[in-house]
């Protein structure tokens, strides 16, 4: 139960920044387009997170916004943090695995 309540909360965590992301990043691409040619390097990078944040699932040529209209858009959104979670927690039980091999004194002969 408490890995499951981990993984739930990472999901929210991250369901909070990419929620929080988009206009963040809506608000400072419409700032720094009015007065520069270029866009800094603080929209640059708000746009890549954006990108990362939501990956894999959320992207305009996976489904269409008339799937999920007005606030079912944070379905998949969710789904998205999910997997992020999910796979985060793996990721640190396996480190956690080999780190504990390796003090135990695993060793191939």
């Amino acid at each position: 139960m408490k890995k499951f309540v981990i993984i739930i909360l990472i999901a929210l965590m991250h369901f909070a920044l990419s929620v929080l992301i988009v206009p963040a990043t809506l608000s400072v691409g419409s700032a720094v387009s009015t007065q520069q040619a270029e866009p800094s390097l603080t929209f640059k990078t708000l746009v890549v997170a954006t990108r990362i944040l939501h990956f894999p699932i959320i992207s305009q040529s996976l489904y269409s916004r008339h799937w999920f209209p007005g606030r079912w858009i944070y379905i998949p959104i969710f789904l998205n943090s999910f997997l992020w979670s999910a796979g985060i927690y793996l990721l640190h039980y396996f480190y956690n695995k080999l780190i504990k091999k390796k003090k135990n004194g695993y060793r191939k002969h």
